[in-house]
């Protein structure tokens, strides 16, 4: 009992190694946006067009990327895709032209979407089992946190003692690159390759009966179906809404960049905390109460945001309203899924109803990047921002409403 223990937390932690460290090479600007200019020659425009070009293909991946999942195993959906980004980022290493690098952002569009994002939720579900939900995919993000926290500390450091800048970034890509094949050594040795069967040896028969693959209308016609990606959409905007409190501290309080990091540092060390906090009373309580409450929470800090003045002698305000939204996106962001379990979502669907919820609910990285700017640049600094969390409040109350809706009405048991 205790090797099948440990053998399930090693197929856990693969899959939390997996699911960031495919992410690292994509979004390789996050932290080296001005030595990717230097190095392969490019300017800050031909950067973004880079990542537009990941998003519009990740975008379209989405939904028949579920359609594999609920097809081809986990096992080997991952496993594949893993193997294949970190190849590409071999390639990134040798400095190709920009046009290669458009092209190797689209591959890598396909090979950390369409053959990995549904096959990895389906494999974290599998993981947690009928009772373990909050916990699997609350453990799930935390672990997220802490590898994205360990992986982008350790780059740094290969980073300062590479040499020039490009010689720098080169040795961080195949750090990168190298991790990411691992991870796909992980996968392939311990994640199940049976599509259904639970890893845990606890009897779990009613998540293993399905047998037959969904049809894309069972998915389109089932009313959850919506209400999820509406639940997520409102989520992921939320989340992402947080990400502009650094700015909102610098030009409406007037305060250092400096401030502006410790401020953003602060607010993701609320992940690990949120997730794990989360997931552990999504099992309790169910997962529709704590993001019922999250959005209940963001709700009112959203409008607080938007009625009170940028003070500097409120800034003690400020951090605390950072540090509730920040608790309760990244609850949102550790359980929603979870929501699969309690609406009824069968497994044999979980590819499918993730691929769909996904092209609605991620697609605020098509807009929300550049609303505060666009809010800001219209209005002022002041007005600018109050406009924009009154927005973000208004969708915190419609992903309320739409959690309410999808609870009244529940599911039969999956199975």
């Amino acid at each position: 009992m205790a090797q099948s223990k440990a053998r399930r937390w090693l197929y856990f932690a693969s899959l939390v190694l997996a699911a960031e460290s495919i992410y690292m090479l994509p979004y390789l600007r996050r932290i080296f946006q001005t030595s990717m200019e230097e190095t392969f020659g490019l300017g800050a425009v031909d950067i973004g067009l880079l990542n537009s070009m990941y998003g519009l293909v990740a975008l379209a991946a989405y939904f028949p990327g579920g359609w594999l999942a609920d097809r081809i195993s986990a096992r080997k959906l991952l496993a594949f895709s893993l193997f294949s980004t970190g190849l590409g980022g071999l390639y990134m290493a040798s400095i190709p032209s920009h046009t290669g690098l458009i092209v190797l952002y689209a591959f890598w569009g396909v090979t950390s979407i369409l053959t990995f994002w549904a096959a990895l939720i389906k494999a974290v579900r599998n993981w947690g089992g009928n009772d373990q939900q909050g916990m699997g995919f609350g453990f799930f993000e935390a672990g997220r946190g802490l590898v994205a926290a360990l992986l982008a500390s350790t780059a740094t450091v290969v980073f300062a003692y590479g040499g020039s800048a490009t010689e720098s970034l080169v040795k961080v890509i195949t750090y990168y690159s190298a991790v990411t094949l691992f991870a796909a050594v992980l996968v392939w040795l311990l994640v199940p390759d049976d599509l259904h069967e639970q890893p845990t040896g606890e009897d779990q028969s009613q998540q293993a009966v399905e047998v037959q693959p969904p049809h894309w209308r069972d998915i389109l016609t089932n009313g959850r179906s919506w209400l999820l990606a509406a639940v997520i959409f409102c989520a992921y905007l939320l989340y992402l809404g947080t990400y502009d409190f650094p700015a909102y501290a610098e030009r409406g309080f007037e305060q250092t960049k400096l401030f502006g990091a410790q401020l953003a540092t602060f607010r993701d060390w609320m992940r690990p905390l949120a997730a794990i906090c989360a997931g552990l009373i999504a099992d309790r309580l169910q997962a529709s109460r704590v993001v019922r409450i999250s959005f209940l929470l963001l709700l009112v800090i959203y409008v607080s945001f938007a009625v009170l003045p940028a003070d500097s002698d409120l800034l003690w305000l400020l951090w605390g309203q950072v540090a509730i939204a920040a608790l309760a996106g990244f609850s949102l962001r550790a359980v929603f899924y979870a929501l699969l379990q309690e609406t009824g979502v069968p497994l044999s669907q979980t590819g499918m109803t993730v691929g769909f919820v996904s092209v609605i609910g991620y697609s605020p990285d098509l807009f929300v990047h550049t609303l505060a700017g666009s809010f800001v640049d219209w209005f002022g600094v002041g007005v600018g921002y109050r406009c924009y969390f009154a927005f973000l409040s208004v969708f915190a109350g419609l992903g309320l409403l739409a959690t309410w809706k999808m609870v009244r009405h529940p599911a039969s048991s999956p199975g």
